[in-house]
């Protein structure tokens, strides 16, 4: 009967597994880390653009709802139905508003105002279309990250920055056929999306 020895790992071969499964192991490491950062980068970006797509839709439905009614200001003065241009202030309007409960005759009137502040797009609403001093509205903070947000008006066959562009305009309040909203991101991104008016 011949004895058959069983024969085990070396030092050396063990050394050389070690070293193969460490060298596998940082491997599989930085892969998982790169989809790991891939998959964070991806919910960030599609986290920053359902907010987008929201502030989009807002103000789309905003411009398709305004209505030709100008207002008095909290000191009296009118403003036009729609004014853009202004320091800090990007657009006001008047929109019919859905029904709202409560609400006998259909659709109501509301003053809507969009400011840009420290990156950050608001939209004020009043409830109240002609204000006095300590008449109160409600804000919403519709998006971070916007550098600028940018409208142009098309009427007459014409493209102007300025709405309205003449005092004619303002104080028979005439709206746009056209708005192009522009916004542009801190890091380099854009979105631009033209309203068509219907009239």
């Amino acid at each position: 009967m011949s004895c058959r020895r069983t024969r085990g790992f070396t030092l050396l071969e063990l050394l050389v597994a070690l070293a193969i499964f460490a060298v596998l192991g940082v491997l599989a490491y930085g892969g998982l880390r790169h989809v790991i950062n891939l998959d964070s980068g991806l919910r960030t970006a599609l986290a920053r653009h359902e907010r987008l797509e929201l502030a989009m839709l807002v103000i789309t439905e905003d411009l398709h709802h305004a209505v030709p009614r100008g207002v008095r200001d909290a000191l009296g003065e009118r403003e036009p139905a729609l004014r853009a241009g202004l320091e800090g202030e990007l657009l006001t309007l008047t929109r019919a508003a859905p029904d709202l409960p409560g609400l006998r005759d259909g659709a109501a009137l509301v003053r809507v105002r969009y400011r840009l502040v420290d990156g950050a797009l608001y939209r004020d609403v009043w409830a109240r279309l002609d204000r006095t001093p300590g008449t109160d509205f409600s804000s919403r903070r519709l998006l971070d990250g916007v550098d600028t947000l940018a409208l142009r008006f098309f009427a007459d066959a014409a493209w102007s920055e300025f709405w309205p562009r003449a005092e004619a305009a303002a104080t028979a309040d005439i709206l746009p056929r056209g708005i192009e909203v522009a916004i542009a991101f801190d890091d380099g991104g854009e979105a631009r999306r033209v309203v068509a008016r219907a009239g």
